[in-house]
C-alpha cells in the first residue's frame, strides 16, 4: 500500500476508533523505523483525541520485521481532523521517502465490537 493510501483518514465515526497499521521493513532498518516512527507518534499524540498509541515489535527475528501499531482516539471525528494536520503529513512522507527505510504498511481503522475483563 503505498503512502497516498495512508495519509487519510474519513472514519465517518464519532464513537471510539482504534487505528491499527502494521509496517513491515527489513530486518536490519529495524531499529532505525522504532525512531522515526517515534517522531510521527509524537506528533499525533499532541491532537485533540488521541489517547494511546503502542508500536508492538515480533519476539521471533526474520528477514523482515513486521511492526503493529495501535492507537486509540476518543472518536473517529477527532481521528479525521487529526490526519489532517500538515506536519504529521509532513512527518509521514519524510518516514515512506526516508532512503534508509524501505516500508510496507497496510492501515485501518477499528471499532471495538467485543470486550473482556478480568472477572
Amino acid at each position: 500500500m503505498g503512502m497516498s493510501q495512508s495519509l487519510e483518514s474519513k472514519t465517518g465515526v464519532d464513537g471510539p476508533v482504534t487505528v491499527i497499521k502494521s509496517y513491515t521493513v527489513p530486518a536490519d532498518e529495524a531499529d532505525y523505523f522504532v525512531e522515526v516512527y517515534q517522531e510521527n507518534a509524537r506528533i499525533m499524540s499532541t491532537q485533540p483525541g488521541f489517547l494511546r498509541s503502542r508500536l508492538h515489535r515480533p519476539l521471533a527475528d526474520a528477514p523482515e520485521t513486521r511492526f503493529i501499531h495501535m492507537a486509540e482516539w476518543t472518536s473517529g471525528t477527532a481521528l479525521d481532523k487529526a490526519t489532517g494536520n500538515p506536519e504529521w503529513h509532513a512527518s509521514l512522507q519524510r518516514m515512506f521517502d526516508d532512503p534508509g527505510l524501505h516500508i510496507t504498511s497496510a492501515p485501518a481503522s477499528y471499532r471495538v465490537v467485543v470486550e473482556l475483563h478480568p472477572s
